[in-house]
């Protein structure tokens, strides 16, 4: 009876597998033409990276973490360019530095 109820619930979780997986796709199309942002999960899902490769689990968690942490602001103390004139200028090398 007990090993009844484990097939009927396989073949059951089988059977929706496909509907499942129809509706996720279809739910990223509509999302993708509103224009938002389509997050998927990335391999820390369900906490198989933790386990099986922690090296890229760690990797993932220092990621996430430079993700949200600021620039850091520039000091007077910083040299020539930095703080000119009262003015904050922040070179990145793309345009030339104003004189």
């Amino acid at each position: 009876m007990f090993g009844a109820a484990i097939m009927w619930f396989f073949l059951a979780a089988l059977a929706a597998m496909p509907v499942w997986f129809a509706r996720y796709s279809w739910d990223t199309a509509r999302r993708r033409r509103r224009g938002e942002h389509v997050a998927r999960p990335s391999g820390g899902t369900f906490g198989f990276d933790e386990v099986w490769r922690p090296t890229a689990a760690e990797a993932h968690a220092v990621w996430e973490a430079e993700q949200i942490t600021p620039a850091p602001a520039p000091t007077p103390d910083d040299g020539p360019g930095v703080i000119t004139g009262g003015r904050i200028v922040i070179e990145t090398g793309l345009r030339p530095p104003p004189r």
